[in-house]
C-alpha cells in the first residue's frame, strides 16, 4: 500500500505487539486445536505426550486436563543441548517414547533426543547415522519407537526393526535384511525383506510386533522366526488391500493387540491367544458423531497413532482429536482437540484465537484486518475491537469448487489476499486453483489459475501473494515459478513473469524469460511497476526484482537474501520486505539502496511484545502490509500470530 501517512505520535523507538493469535500453552485439552500429530506416547502417570510438527513442538496433556508445551520453542531449527526443552528449537519432531522413569524421547531427523523428567533439560542420546564401535549395525534414523519391559528401545529404521541398549550402547537387528520387498513369513526374522516398517509395539514378555505397508501384523517368535497375525474380520471374505494396512499398533498386558486402520477409520482388537479379530472402535465413517458412547458406535476419522496406558485404556489420535477408550466400559471421549484445525473459526477475542500458518495480513477500511490462516483453510477478519471471526472457509468439503454462501463453501490453503479501498475482498484459494471474490456473505469464483502444484507439507514454505492495479490482478505462484496476470474485467489469465521453470532458459532480461525460483511477495509502485520477492529455501540466493510496466524489463533491486517473502511500500521510495529465512523485516531505499532494520533481531523465536520491534524475535515472517497510519502488520507465520509494529525514529539498541 503506497502513500501511507506516518503518525505524528511516532516515538523515538519502535514497539511491537501481538494483535491476533494465542499462546498454545496452559489451555484445556478440549479447547486445543490441531490438524494431525506425528507422535504419541503415555507415561506411567497417565500424562499423554503428542507431537505437532508444523508447530515444531511436543505437548503434554496432564492428568489435570491442561495442555502445555513440553519441548520446542516453536522455532524450526537445530536443537540445543543442555537447555530447557521448551527453549530449544526443534526440526520436524516425530515419534515419541517414554521410559520407565518418565523421561521422554523425541525422534528428529538427525538424532534421538531425551527430555529429563526431573529437570526438563534436553540432551542428545545419539546422532544419526549411529554405529557403535566395532559393531556392524548402524542406526540410520529412528521411526516409530517403543520401550520394552527390559528397558531396551525398539524402533523402525528404514527397512529394518532394531533395538538399542542404553547401558552398552549396542544396536541389534530384530527383523529385516535391509532390502525392500514382501515380508516372508516363516523365515528367520532377520533374513526377510520388509516393505517399509510403519509401527511397532512390544508385549509384556518382550515379544516384538510390527507392521509394514502390507495388510498384516508381524510377530518375532521366541525362535527368531517371523509369524503373521491376521487382521481379517470373521466372515470377511473380500481380498485385503492397501486400505487395510495398519497405521499404528499397540498391545495391552492382557494379550490384546490393537490395530489402527487409518484408511478404514476403525480400530481392530485381536486376541493374541485365540486370534479372534473384532472391531474395537470406529464405524468406518469419518464425520464426528459424539463422545461418551460405545467406541464401536463412534466415528473415528482416520486414526494414525495409538498407545495403551498401564490401565489398559487406549488413546487414539485421529484427524483433529485425541480420544481415550475405557478398558472396561469401552466408552470413548475426547481428551485433546475441539475438532477444528484452528479455533480461529470461533468468534471471540483475537488474542485467544489459534492460527495455523498465517500467510498474509491486510489492513482494510474501517479499521478491519484480514488474514489468510492458510493451513486451517480460513480467511479471518479482526474488527477494530480486536475480535475475530471467520469470513471464508470451514464449509462443506464437497463444495470446494462451487460458489455459494460462506457457510457452505470449503476452501483449501488460502494465501494471497487483496482488499480494495471500498472493501472488496479477493483471495487465492491456492490448492483449488481459484481466485475467489468475497462479498455480502457469499463466495464467488472470479478466475481459475493455471496453478498445478499443491501446498502439502508440514509448514508454509512460501506464501503466494495477490495484488492489483486498476486493470489487473497479479498472483505469485511459488511452486509454479511464475507470476500470473488476471484481467479484472473478464478474469482471463496469462503469464506475466517467469518461464514456469526454475532453470534459466534464456539470456534475455524481460519478465517472460525470467528464471524464478519461488516467487512469493508482490507489490506495485505508483507507476505500475511490479516488485517480486523471489527466493530459495536454503542459502542466500533470494532477491527482489522489479518488472517495469509496459516494457517488462527486469531489474534486480536486492540480492543475496535469505528467503525474501512479503513486500510492502512504506513510502514511494522505501520498500520493506520480510526476510523469512533471516527472521527479520527490513526496508530498502530505492534511491540509494541503503537498508534499515524494522523488526526482528535475527534469531527465530517469539519474544519482544511491548518492547522495541528491532529486538523482538520473529519466526518465518511472511506477508506484511502497512495501514494508513503507517503501522506495519506482520504475518509472523512460524509463531502462528499477527503482530503490529509502530515505527520509531531511531533503531533501538538491543542487549
Amino acid at each position: 500500500m503506497l502513500g501511507v501517512r506516518i503518525s505524528s505520535a511516532q516515538t523515538l523507538t519502535s514497539t511491537i505487539e501481538t494483535v491476533l493469535g494465542s499462546a498454545d500453552n496452559n489451555i484445556p485439552g478440549t479447547d486445543f486445536s490441531f490438524g494431525g500429530i506425528a507422535g504419541l506416547a503415555i507415561d506411567s502417570s497417565g500424562d499423554v505426550f503428542f507431537t505437532i510438527q508444523p508447530l515444531s513442538r511436543v505437548y503434554r496433556l496432564g492428568i489435570d486436563g491442561q495442555v502445555t508445551v513440553y519441548a520446542g520453542s516453536g522455532a524450526r531449527g537445530q536443537y540445543h543441548d543442555g537447555v530447557a526443552a521448551t527453549d530449544s528449537p526443534l526440526l520436524n519432531p516425530a515419534s515419541l517414547a517414554v521410559d520407565a522413569t518418565g523421561n521422554l524421547y523425541i525422534a528428529v531427523p538427525d538424532a534421538l533426543l531425551r527430555v529429563n523428567a526431573n529437570t526438563g533439560i534436553l540432551s542428545t542420546v545419539f546422532t544419526t547415522p549411529y554405529r557403535p564401535l566395532g559393531s556392524p549395525s548402524v542406526i540410520r534414523g529412528v521411526g516409530r519407537m517403543v520401550f520394552g519391559p527390559s528397558g531396551r528401545l525398539y524402533f523402525c529404521d528404514d527397512l529394518q526393526i532394531k533395538s538399542y541398549s542404553f547401558g552398552s550402547g549396542s544396536v541389534s537387528v530384530i527383523a529385516g535384511n535391509g532390502k525392500r520387498g514382501a515380508t516372508q513369513v516363516g523365515t528367520h526374522a532377520t533374513s526377510t525383506p520388509l516393505k517399509y516398517p510403519q509401527s511397532i509395539t512390544v508385549g509384556a514378555d518382550e515379544t516384538v510386533y510390527f507392521s509394514t505397508l502390507e495388510p498384516a501384523v508381524y510377530r518375532v517368535a521366541q525362535t527368531g522366526k517371523l509369524e503373521s497375525i491376521g487382521i481379517r474380520l470373521p466372515n470377511e471374505n473380500r481380498e485385503l488391500n492397501d486400505y487395510d494396512n495398519p497405521h499404528s499398533i499397540g498391545v495391552d498386558e492382557l494379550g490384546h493387540l490393537f490395530v489402527a486402520q487409518g484408511n478404514r477409520s476403525r480400530i481392530l482388537r485381536i486376541d493374541l491367544k485365540s486370534g479372534y479379530v473384532s472391531v474395537y472402535g470406529g464405524t468406518g465413517r469419518q464425520r464426528f458423531n459424539g463422545d461418551r458412547i460405545n467406541a464401536s458406535l463412534a466415528n473415528i476419522s482416520a486414526p494414525t497413532n495409538l498407545a495403551v496406558d498401564s490401565a489398559g485404556e487406549l488413546v487414539v489420535a485421529e484427524q483433529n482429536r485425541i480420544r481415550r477408550i475405557g478398558a472396561s466400559s469401552q466408552m470413548i471421549e475426547t481428551i485433546v482437540g475441539n475438532g477444528l484445525p484452528s479455533s480461529a473459526a470461533q468468534t471471540g477475542p483475537g488474542l485467544r484465537a489459534q492460527l495455523w500458518e498465517p500467510a498474509n495480513v491486510v489492513p482494510a477500511p474501517g479499521g478491519f484486518v484480514y488474514v489468510t490462516s492458510s493451513f486451517s483453510q480460513r480467511v479471518l477478519r479482526v474488527d477494530p475491537g480486536g475480535n475475530v471471526i471467520t469470513v471464508a472457509g470451514g464449509g462443506d468439503p464437497v463444495r470446494f469448487l462451487e460458489p455459494g454462501p460462506v457457510s457452505k463453501v470449503s476452501i483449501s490453503y488460502p494465501q494471497g489476499l487483496w482488499v480494495s479501498e471500498s472493501g472488496e475482498i479477493f483471495f487465492s484459494d491456492n490448492d483449488n486453483r481459484i481466485i475467489r471474490h468475497l462479498e455480502s456473505g457469499r463466495i464467488d469464483n472470479f478466475a481459475t489459475t493455471p496453478k498445478n502444484s499443491n501446498s502439502f507439507g508440514l509448514f508454509l514454505y512460501y506464501a503466494a501473494a495477490l495484488v492489483a492495479d486498476a486493470d489487473y490482478f497479479y498472483l505469485s505462484d511459488p511452486n509454479g515459478h511464475r507470476v500470473w496476470r488476471i484481467s479484472r474485467s473478464g478474469g482471463s489469465v496469462e503469464p506475466y513473469a517467469g518461464t514456469g521453470s526454475d532453470t534459466k532458459t534464456s539470456e534475455r532480461e524481460d519478465a517472460l524469460s525470467l528464471r524464478l525460483a519461488a516467487p512469493s511477495g508482490l507489490t506495485l509502485d505508483l507507476a505500475g511497476n511490479l516488485f517480486i520477492a523471489d527466493g530459495v529455501m536454503n542459502g542466500k540466493q533470494g532477491r527482489i526484482l522489479r518488472v517495469e510496466a509496459g516494457s517488462g524489463r527486469v531489474t534486480t533491486i536486492l540480492s543475496n537474501l535469505r528467503q525474501p517473502s512479503g513486500l510492502a511500500f512504506q513510502s514511494p521510495e522505501n520498500l520493506c520486505f520480510a526476510e523469512s529465512g533471516a527472521n527479520q523485516i527490513r526496508c530498502v531505499s530505492l534511491a540509494n539502496r541503503s537498508i534499515r532494520l524494522i523488526a526482528g533481531i535475527g534469531a527465530a523465536g517469539y519474544s519482544g511484545d511491548g518492547g522495541p520491534a528491532e529486538c523482538a524475535r520473529l519466526n518465518r515472517p511472511s506477508g506484511i502490509n502497512f495501514d494508513r497510519a503507517g503501522r506495519l502488520y506482520i504475518a509472523d507465520t512460524g509463531n502462528q500470530r499477527v503482530r503490529l509494529v509502530r515505527l520509531g525514529e531511531h533503531i533501538a539498541s538491543c542487549r
